[in-house]
């Protein structure tokens, strides 16, 4: 607990629609690798944006490839902080 930021965080989980599921079940790496992509881009403008947050935050995704019933069901979980830092990297942004 030491090592977590004195912050809130977030659970934030991002799922595809089946008819992309379908097409990752042939091509695993190549659509997770979007996912975590746009993931990581909507996450990133999100909280640099001064509307919302305005500051560079960091976070961690996990990939889960099942859904509750064990059924192909691709999604992020993802753990993000409510906070940040500056655009100019001097100071914690809540």
């Amino acid at each position: 607990r030491a090592e977590l930021l004195d912050t809130q965080y977030f659970h934030v989980v991002f799922t595809v629609p089946d008819e992309i599921a379908a097409i990752a079940f042939q091509n695993p790496a190549t659509v997770y690798d979007i996912l975590f992509r746009a993931t990581a881009e909507t996450l990133r403008t999100i909280a640099a944006d001064p509307q919302h947050l305005g500051a560079q935050i960091g976070f961690f995704a996990v990939l889960h490839t099942w859904g509750q019933n064990l059924s192909h069901h691709p999604h992020l979980h993802s753990v993000v902080p409510g906070g940040g830092l500056s655009p100019d990297g001097s100071r914690w942004i809540e």
